[in-house]
Parts: C-alpha cells; sequence; structure tokens
C-alpha cells in the first residue's frame, strides 16, 4: 500500500469523511447542472411572496361567489343572472398590476370560460381556452395547490397565478390572474438578484465546506505524518509526548520491550541497517498485536506496548510478551548482504490502574525491565509489590470505590473569644465496624492514581456538608500533587461559590516546584480560597513555604506547640513565628493544644488560634454539636 494513504486505513473516521465530501460535491454538481430548473422554481416561489396580499383576498372573494352552491360550475353555466353577478364581485381584485383576471373549468381534458372579468376580448361562457402552459394547470389540478409561472413568451403578460377552486374536495375550477408585464419587471430585478444571491451564497457554502475539509484533512495528515513510522505504521515518540495526559493508561497492559545488545548492531552494520532491522523487529511484534492493542517506538531500539484489558487477560498477556521474545530470537532477520539473529527484553506493570500517571506507569515498566536486562536478558520481567501490600491496596481501592469514604471534624478556635472558627475535616475510611485512619491510607495511595480520586471524594463529601448547613465553615487537606492536579481545580472552580467556607491546608511535601504551586495558589485565590500551610515545623514544611507561597494560615506543626510551656528553645521558635506571621498578614493555628496552660502561653504570643484535645477531639459530623451550624 502508498505509505501515503495508510492514514485512510488507520483513521476510518477521516476516510467516511473522504466519502461525505465525494458525495456532498457530486451533489453540487448535479445541483448546478439543474440550475435552471431550480432557478425557475426558486423565482416561482419568490412570486408567491410578492403577491400574498392578491392571494390572501382572493381566498375571500372566492367564499362569496360559490357561497353554498352544491356544484360551483354547474350553477354559473345555467345562470347568466349569477355569472354576472359572480364577474362583478370577481373584478374587485383587479388593480393596476393585473391584466386579466378569469375563471376556466376543465372538462374532458380541456379548459373552457366560466367567468371572465374582461370588458373587451372577453372569453365567453363555454369558449374554449388553449394555454401556452398546459402543465401548470396540470400540477394544480392534481395537487390542490397553487402555483405561478412566468410568461416567457408573450409581449404583454408578464406572470400567472393558478388558484385551484375546490369543493368536496376535488379541483373544480381554476382562478387564473395575469400580472402585465410592467408588474414583472418591477420585480425581476429583486428576483434576479435574489436567486444570483442564494446560489452563490450556495457556491460559497460549498467552497469554504471543502476549504474545512481540506484543512481538517492537511492537519491530519500532517500529524500523521508526524506520529508515525510510515514505514511500520507505528507511532513515534513525538506521539507519545504531545498525548501523555489523553492516554487512558488504566485500561491497558503496558510493556517496554529493549532489543538486546544493540548498541552492537549499530557499531558492526551502521544506523543505516540498523534501522533496517528497528523496522523488521516491529513488524514481526504487530502481527503479534490486536486490532485496539497500541504499538509506540519508545526511543531507538525500545517500544512500547499497550495492550487493551477489556479485549485480553492477564494470561494472554504473559503470553503474549512470552511469545514476543520467542519469535524475536526464532527469527533471522535480514539485511542486504547479511543475517542477523537478536533478542528482545521485555518489563511489564499489570496493576496500570493502581497508578497516578503514565509516568509512573512507564516507570515501574522500566524497572521491570532494569531486572530482567541484569537477569540475563531474553525474558520477560513483571514489576510487582508484595502480596500484602497489593491486597492492601486493593482493598482500599474497593472501599474508596464504594463510599466507604467519610470525614471527622475537629474544632478550630479563636482564642481570644473562646468561639469555633471553623472545622478541620479529618480523613477516615470505614471498614465494617473498623476506621482507617490517614496515617494508613495516604503511605500505600501516594504514587496511586487513586490518591487525587480519594481527594476529589474528600472534596465532594464536605461541599454537600457546607450546602446543607450554611453557616459551617470547613478546612479540607490538601497534597502539593492535588493542587497540580487539573481535575482537582476544575473541581474547586467548579464549587467557588462556597470558596469563603471551605478553606485549603497544603500537606508537607518533600519535593515541592514553589512555581507551579504558587501558579495554582493564585487561581485557588482568584476564586476566593483561603490557603494554610499544614503542620509547619515538621517533616519537610521550612521557611521556603513561607518566602515562596501566598497563604493566609500558618498551622504551626503539635511537635512544638506541646513543649512551648516547658522548653525555651520551642517557645522562642513559635513566638518568632507568630511575630512573622502578625508583620506580614498571616494568620496561625496552633496545633495539639493539650491543657490550658498552653493555651495560657499561646495567649501571650497573641497567636490567633488553637486546634487540639483541650477543645476537643475530631468527631463524627452526627456528633458535632449543630446549633451555630
Amino acid at each position: 500500500m502508498n505509505n501515503n494513504l495508510i492514514i485512510l486505513k488507520n483513521n476510518k473516521h477521516y476516510y467516511f469523511l473522504f466519502l461525505f465530501v465525494i458525495t456532498v460535491s457530486i451533489l453540487f454538481l448535479y445541483f448546478f447542472q439543474n440550475l435552471d430548473s431550480y432557478e425557475s422554481k426558486l423565482k416561482n416561489l419568490l412570486l408567491n411572496h410578492s403577491i400574498e396580499i392578491v392571494d390572501k383576498t382572493s381566498e375571500n372573494i372566492l367564499d362569496k361567489i360559490i357561497e353554498k352552491n352544491l356544484d360551483f360550475v354547474q350553477t354559473n353555466l345555467k345562470s347568466q343572472e349569477l355569472r354576472a353577478k359572480n364577474e362583478k364581485t370577481l373584478s374587485l381584485l383587479r388593480n393596476k398590476d393585473i391584466q386579466e383576471l378569469y375563471v376556466l373549468y376543465p372538462s374532458n381534458n380541456q379548459l373552457f370560460f366560466l367567468l371572465d372579468t374582461a370588458k373587451e376580448d372577453r372569453g365567453e361562457v363555454d369558449e374554449l381556452f388553449s394555454p401556452k402552459v398546459s402543465s401548470a394547470f396540470i400540477e394544480v389540478l392534481n395537487t390542490g395547490k397553487k402555483t405561478t409561472y412566468i410568461q416567457e413568451n408573450t409581449e404583454s403578460l408578464g406572470f400567472t397565478l393558478i388558484k385551484p377552486i375546490i369543493q368536496n374536495k376535488k379541483v373544480k375550477a381554476f382562478l387564473v390572474v395575469d400580472y402585465t408585464k410592467k408588474s414583472l419587471s418591477s420585480l425581476s430585478k429583486l428576483l434576479t438578484l435574489s436567486v444570483n444571491s442564494i446560489n452563490m451564497a450556495l457556491f460559497f457554502i460549498f467552497v469554504i465546506f471543502l476549504l474545512i475539509i481540506y484543512y481538517l484533512g492537511y492537519r491530519k495528515y500532517v500529524k500523521y505524518k508526524i506520529y508515525y513510522n510510515t514505514n511500520t505504521n507505528t507511532l513515534n515518540r513525538v506521539y507519545l509526548s504531545e498525548n501523555y495526559e489523553k492516554i487512558e493508561f488504566e485500561k491497558y497492559y503496558v510493556a517496554l520491550a529493549d532489543l538486546d545488545f544493540f548498541k552492537r548492531i549499530n557499531t558492526m552494520y551502521g544506523r543505516k541497517n540498523g534501522d533496517i532491522l528497528i523496522d523488521s523487529v516491529i513488524k514481526t511484534i504487530n502481527v503479534l498485536l490486536k486490532k485496539d492493542d497500541v504499538f509506540i517506538e519508545y526511543s531507538g531500539e525500545s517500544f512500547l506496548l499497550f495492550i487493551l484489558k477489556i479485549k485480553t487477560s492477564e494470561k494472554e498477556f504473559k503470553e503474549l510478551l512470552e511469545t514476543i521474545c520467542l519469535h524475536v530470537e526464532r527469527k533471522s532477520f535480514r539485511l542486504p548482504n547479511n543475517r542477523v539473529k537478536l533478542t528482545i527484553s521485555i518489563g511489564a506493570l499489570i496493576e496500570t490502574d493502581l497508578e497516578k500517571s503514565l509516568q509512573d506507569v512507564i516507570h515501574k515498566a522500566d524497572t521491570a525491565l532494569y531486572e530482567t536486562k541484569h537477569g540475563g536478558r531474553n525474558s520477560v520481567a513483571y514489576f510487582d509489590m508484595t502480596q500484602s501490600q497489593k491486597l492492601y491496596r486493593n482493598r482500599l481501592k474497593e472501599l474508596i470505590e464504594s463510599d466507604k469514604l467519610i470525614c471527622h471534624y475537629q474544632p478550630i478556635v479563636d482564642l481570644d473569644n473562646g468561639l469555633i472558627h471553623h472545622y478541620e475535616a479529618l480523613l477516615r475510611i470505614e471498614d465494617g465496624d473498623n476506621i482507617i485512619f490517614p496515617d494508613k491510607i495516604l503511605p500505600d495511595l501516594e504514587d496511586s492514581y487513586l490518591y487525587s480520586f480519594l481527594s476529589k471524594r474528600v472534596i465532594e463529601f464536605n461541599v454537600k456538608k457546607l450546602r446543607e448547613y450554611i453557616n459551617m465553615k470547613i478546612s479540607i487537606n490538601l497534597s502539593v500533587d492535588d493542587l497540580l492536579n487539573d481535575s482537582v481545580l476544575a473541581l474547586l472552580a467548579e464549587n467557588a461559590d462556597l470558596a469563603d467556607r471551605l478553606q485549603i491546608e497544603i500537606l508537607e511535601n518533600k519535593s515541592i516546584d514553589y512555581i507551579k504551586l504558587e501558579v495554582s495558589i493564585q487561581k485557588l485565590k482568584m476564586f476566593g480560597y483561603k490557603i494554610a500551610i499544614d503542620d509547619f515545623g515538621a517533616g519537610y514544611a521550612n521557611m521556603s513555604h513561607l518566602l515562596n507561597l501566598s497563604i493566609d494560615f500558618l498551622k504551626i506543626d503539635g511537635s512544638l506547640i506541646k513543649e512551648i510551656h516547658h522548653n525555651k528553645r520551642a517557645h522562642t521558635l513559635v513566638k518568632a513565628l507568630g511575630l512573622f506571621c502578625k508583620n506580614n498578614n498571616m494568620k496561625v493555628i496552633a496545633e495539639f493544644v493539650e491543657n490550658e496552660e498552653i493555651v495560657e502561653v499561646l495567649k501571650e504570643m497573641h497567636i490567633d488560634y488553637g486546634q487540639g484535645w483541650y477543645f476537643s477531639k475530631a468527631l463524627p459530623f452526627d456528633e458535632l454539636d449543630k446549633t451555630h451550624l
């Protein structure tokens, strides 16, 4: 197959779009070939609109002259007096634009005069009428609907209106209105302009349509040329880089394969021959994959395989990787003057749905590949946690996805007046009668997509409480990774109307990109959220947090607070932090307040808020005093 046409094979929606363009083009060609016919119909349509007043008036006049006659034609044929009366009534329709106004009736496939309002050269009753456009009368007879047509070959007439006179659901006669040539000339310019405008509009719509289709097709083709190795029709690293966030990795088993000792091949046979061998290996692997599997050239002689889980069982995936190793090992790859034997090593990850990002997935597949490279090569290795870790993580995943998440609430108290300022929502997971605490949850989920999923559940859980209790204020804990996660930020943006009652506490992190985090913080502040640093003075939290981030609250860790009444260094540090925050418009919250002695020391330091068992332990929502909520 021509490599330039491979795009049609692998992008079927563009193939159908191509067929659609061809079909539309044929329809437009047919339209322009029959343009004269359409123009005539269009002009008649416009004429109908131009004589709308006469048309409506004629309805009333026809109702008058027909009255209650059981047979309009026969009663008028028999009574000269009735004809004269009806002709007089009918003549009320005449105006300067109407040249002739008469009624015809059909008989034996011919037309005869019944009424005529002309004073000179009038048609007498039963006189034969020979129409120049008999098809128009046949059309009205068959459809029971009025029509207009332009008089092409007459000097005096411009156009004609034929209106059916219907009795008992049958066309009995025709009201014929002939308009003057002068009346047509006043409309002809408008008609011609309208028709030409519509034709031009259709033409330009068609051209624009073709340009859009060409643009879309060209963009797709350019992307195809960028994304694909046209020799093997497989994706390359550029595709991976530009679509990193879009790949739904959790739906696939992922394997990273690498040709063994391939640098030696390039050295011995040259890079050009090395590329030929790589293409041959890719084709060898490709024939073993299913339609929905994805092959990506990762780097040089390394390949990424995404094997769709719903089409392949875990057992089949493992068998596939063993088969790939076997096929590559057994095949003799052809070069222009040589045959070469190769082997391949593969590292794989099965539990991709437990990972947080594609980067983590590839990293773990690479870790497994490292093991097989250093364990003899030409084999498959799988990244695997210990069985107990796996069972526990799967259990947590099951509990989180089945809505076993709850929050307990601990009050944060204003030290000046002793009133509750807000509550901190503390994560818990119910496992039957047992409660699992965060220190048993978060470490096992830290490198998992479940971590951000759990954070979003916490947000949703507390948003529901805030909407139910309009006087309640809550702070929730989010990690730095959460605040760099677009889906978490989007959820907070959706609920920005609660920003004055929902505070964000940033959990410590051993590695912080302050520039990116500050951008996220500024976004949240635009929505009205208040930001706090949690557990300051413990773990990785340090002065860089205060110097690099725009925060509103500082929570001093309990390891410092519980020492301030008998440890001089702790006392001095907390006091200095309080002064620093006051001078920089930040509020301070002291954690782990255990007794009244600590409270008094905090008051002396002018610390704003306290949190700890001295005020209340964390309680389930149902046990809170709701009188002030």
